[in-house]
C-alpha cells in the first residue's frame, strides 16, 4: 500500500485503515475496522437519524433514496471545517475530477475507475472541500493515495457540522448518455459526461465492505452474485449494450458467433441490472425490437421496498415502474 510522504508523518490516526489485503476504507476513521456501530463513522441528515446516512430508501421517512454512504470527519482545522484526507480505496484509474462545488449536487468529486477489478467498477467521493493537484483525468492511484479534503461543498447549503464525505461503489449504464440527456431538454447544461450521477448505478457501499470484511465475499463479483433478484426483464434489442461492453464478466454466456435477439437482464431490488443471458435466434422467442417484458418477480422483495422499486407490484399485475424504464432506455438507446 502506498501512502504519501506527508500523511506517513502524520500519527497513526491518519493512515487509511485496510479492510482486506488491497481494499482500504476511504477516510481515516478505524471505528468500522474496530467493529464500532455505525454512529461511529456514519453522518446524518439534519433528521439526526444515522439510518439517513446510510443506502437506500432511508430518507423522509422511506420515501427517498439515498444511493451511497455518508461518512464524518475525525479531525477539523481551527475553523471547525472538516480536515480528513479522502483515500482511493483500491488501485484504479481517475476518470473523473469535478473542481467547481456549484456544477453538481455532489458538490466537488472523484470518480476512480477500478480497472484491475473483475468486472471493472467504480468508486465515487463528493462534497470534497477541495481535490488534490494531482487527481487529474488518466493519472493512476494506489490503495491510500489521497484524492481530496473532505468537506461540504455542493449546490446547497451543508453545515459546518455535517460536514462528510459520500461515498458510491457502481457502475456506469452508457456511454452514450449525452443522447439521453439531451432528450431530456433539461435547463442546464451536463458538465460531467458519462461520470453524470444519472448514469450511475450503485450498490450498498457499507454492506460491500461487512461481507468482505466477515469473509462472506473476497470480492464485488462474488458480492453481486449474492445479492437478491428482484426482477428479471426481458429485453428484445439485437445491439450489445455499452454496460455488457463495459462490464463482460456480468454475462452468463457468451454471445460469439451468435444472433442476439434479446436480453434477460436480473435487477436487484435497487435497480443495478447485475446479471445478463443473451437470448438467440434459435430461442424462438415471440416478440419484437423495443418490446420490453418482464419474466419473473420476487413479490415479497419488491413489497417490502418502500421506494426505488424496479417494479410496482401493488396492483393485480406488476408493472415496470417510470424508473426501471429510464434506466433501460438509458441502456439500449430508446426514445
Amino acid at each position: 500500500m502506498k501512502i504519501p510522504r506527508f500523511f506517513r508523518l502524520l500519527p497513526v490516526l491518519f493512515v487509511p485503515f485496510l479492510v482486506d489485503a488491497s481494499l482500504i476504507w476511504p477516510t481515516p476513521n478505524p471505528a468500522f475496522q474496530n467493529g464500532k456501530p455505525v454512529e461511529a463513522y456514519v453522518q446524518p441528515t439534519e433528521s439526526g437519524r444515522v439510518e439517513s446516512g446510510l443506502f437506500g430508501c432511508v430518507r423522509n421517512g422511506g420515501s427517498r433514496f439515498h444511493e451511497g454512504l455518508d461518512l464524518y470527519p475525525i479531525k477539523r482545522d481551527g475553523r471547525g471545517e472538516a480536515a480528513d484526507p479522502v483515500y482511493a480505496v483500491l488501485p484504479g484509474r481517475v476518470v473523473h475530477a469535478s473542481r467547481n462545488s456549484g456544477y453538481s449536487t455532489y458538490g466537488r468529486y472523484v470518480v476512480i475507475e477500478h480497472d484491475q477489478e473483475t468486472p471493472a467498477y467504480h468508486t465515487l467521493y463528493a462534497h470534497l472541500a477541495s481535490v488534490g493537484d494531482a487527481i487529474i483525468p488518466d493519472a493512476r492511484v494506489e490503495s491510500g493515495s489521497v484524492l481530496g479534503i473532505m468537506g461540504r461543498s455542493a449546490t446547497y447549503t451543508i453545515p459546518r457540522s455535517r460536514a462528510h464525505v459520500h461515498f458510491e461503489i457502481g457502475f456506469r449504464l452508457t456511454d452514450d448518455f449525452e443522447k439521453w440527456y439531451t432528450d431530456q431538454k433539461f435547463d442546464s447544461k451536463n458538465r460531467h459526461g458519462i461520470w453524470n450521477g444519472m448514469n450511475l448505478v450503485s450498490v450498498d457501499p457499507l454492506d460491500f465492505y461487512q461481507n468482505i470484511r466477515s469473509g462472506q465475499v473476497s470480492n464485488l463479483r462474488e458480492y453481486l452474485r449474492r445479492l437478491p433478484v428482484a426482477t428479471r426483464i426481458r429485453v428484445f434489442s439485437n445491439q450489445v449494450p455499452d454496460f455488457v461492453r463495459n462490464y463482460p464478466a456480468l454475462m452468463t454466456e457468451s454471445f460469439a458467433g451468435k444472433t442476439v435477439v434479446a436480453w434477460d437482464i436480473a435487477f436487484t431490488q435497487y435497480g443495478l441490472p447485475k446479471e445478463w443471458t443473451p437470448r438467440f435466434t434459435e430461442d424462438k422467442l415471440r416478440g419484437q425490437a423495443g418490446d420490453v417484458k418482464i419474466i419473473a418477480y420476487h413479490p415479497s422483495l419488491l413489497e417490502s421496498q418502500s421506494c426505488h422499486r424496479v417494479l410496482n407490484v401493488s396492483g393485480s399485475s406488476p408493472k415496470i415502474t417510470s424508473g426501471t424504464i429510464a434506466v433501460i432506455k438509458k441502456l439500449f438507446g430508446f426514445n
